[in-house]
């Protein structure tokens, strides 16, 4: 369901078009295997109708030599124009003294490309060459012609590095020019904002980005013009740092976002992350102030429509009282758990829950045996936030802001497919994670310092 190569091999950067009932994925392919498989990353292609099934046509751009441009064939975008459908890529290659360019691949059925090798654009003379990458073209929404914004350094005035988004012009998709000052550069990275979306729904435009100097996500901007002035809502990422690099597509009515939930080293919950992983969509809604929500897209959820047969309550710890349609949890002082019986390893999870106050943490507990190990859901009210945290490591990751007031009803959708673990709350905030280690076989809710009431509490299996 979350699409990945194979075990070894993953998928980086997604590239989303959608034609015609399809949504058409290419991806970075990295095969994780330099020694038999060599240096580089080409682009594949995979197809979906439902966002569930996906059907591997290969590789679509190939690996240039170390001797061309496009050793790695890195993040760019495809368009439709002129009756045929055009790539711009990154050409990247660490050994040549142009380490990155934008190149372009032509095709008539979105199957079969051929590079044009006649085509190369540069970064202009005032950027970095070393850093010119994700190429976004659009149709420009002042006039005519094309736009294409990129990603890249320049050195500013005081002479230190200004990560920023460049934007360039044409008539014809082949001649370029370059603005003479930046599309975006806020001069909050340290980083490159790097796979720039650009997307209008309603009355508003969103330019997205990932960038990995300050939290490792993908953020957002708005703006009421396509070409800014560009608000920063109080929340504007669209999930942690194990969602990356993710960028949109829409079918017309709907907007889904594709982004990778990382994978760690040795597949284990203390090996480092890595770059790359299982390609998961979100799907993203406009609130009436034109701020963005993030949601489970409902064919995923769909997959997942067996109702478990109800569990015996396990042991508990602490306070816990039943209620018509769920468990009061907690109290004022101290740690109550409940356990709620077996946790399969594909499943969705759905309650509501709501707080007395705003003290300690609460949550669920996922692939525990004594409601002390495993890992936790923990939504910490007073500090805004949830986290994933481990109980055998007392560290947590994936931090999501979070707002939660006294008594005010929130609701929890949980997806776990093997060792990715996706969290939707009020169907507006997204986090991704991963699950390797602990294996234990149950779940339940547990509360500290608090009182919570948890209802509507639902496991759901997949149709066999």
């Amino acid at each position: 369901m979350y699409y990945r190569p194979d075990e070894k091999a993953a998928c980086g950067d997604v590239i989303p078009f959608y034609k015609d009932g399809t949504w058409y994925l290419f991806y970075l392919k990295d095969f994780r295997d330099i020694e038999h498989c060599g240096e580089g990353v080409p682009w594949n292609l995979v197809t979906t109708q439902d966002l569930v099934h996906y059907t591997e046509h290969g590789e679509m751009l190939p690996r240039g030599t170390k001797d061309e441009q496009d050793l790695y064939v890195f993040t760019g975008s495809c368009i439709e124009a002129n009756g045929r459908y055009y790539i711009f890529y990154t050409g990247h290659n660490h050994l040549l003294p142009k380490k990155e360019r934008v190149l372009l691949a032509v095709s008539d059925d979105l199957y079969h490309w051929r590079k044009c090798p006649d085509f190369v654009l540069d970064a202009p003379d005032w950027a970095a060459t070393q850093d010119f990458r994700d190429p976004f073209v659009y149709e420009n929404p002042d006039g005519k012609g094309w736009c294409m914004l990129t990603t890249t350094l320049y050195t500013g005035r005081d002479g230190l590095p200004v990560s920023a988004n460049l934007i360039a012009y044409s008539d014809d998709l082949l001649h370029w020019r370059f603005a003479d000052t930046p599309f975006y550069a806020p001069g909050t990275f340290a980083s490159p904002p790097e796979c720039a979306d650009l997307f209008r729904m309603g009355d508003w435009w969103y330019l997205l980005f990932s960038e990995y100097s300050d939290r490792g996500v993908t953020s957002y901007r708005m703006s009421k013009s396509p070409n800014g002035p560009w608000i920063t809502p109080i929340e504007n990422s669209l999930d942690c740092a194990l969602h990356y690099a993710a960028k949109t597509a829409s079918d017309g009515s709907r907007r889904i976002l594709f982004g990778w939930n990382r994978t760690k080293a040795g597949n284990s919950d203390t090996g480092d992350y890595q770059w790359g992983g299982s390609i998961v969509p979100h799907e993203l809604f406009q609130n009436a102030d034109g701020t963005l929500r993030i949601g489970c897209p409902a064919e995923i959820a769909a997959q997942f429509s067996a109702p478990a047969a109800p569990a015996e309550a396990a042991p508990a710890r602490g306070c816990s009282e039943k209620l018509p349609d769920g468990w009061r949890i907690g109290s004022a002082d101290g740690k109550s758990t409940r356990l709620l019986g077996t946790l399969p390893a594909r499943c969705r999870i759905e309650l509501d829950f709501s707080a007395e106050s705003r003290n300690g943490e609460f949550g669920l507990l996922l692939r525990t045996e004594t409601g002390t190990d495993g890992y936790a859901l923990r939504f910490e009210p007073r500090f805004s936030r949830l986290v994933f945290w481990d109980n055998r490591l007392y560290h947590f990751e994936g931090e999501r802001y979070i707002p939660i007031a006294p008594d005010e009803k929130h609701h929890l959708t949980v997806i776990i497919e093997g060792s990715v673990l996706e969290v939707y709350i009020d169907n507006a905030v997204a986090q991704s994670s991963r699950m390797y280690d602990h294996t234990g076989t149950g779940w339940g809710l547990f509360a500290t310092n608090n009182t919570v009431d948890f209802t509507g509490i639902r496991l759901y299996l997949p149709e066999e």
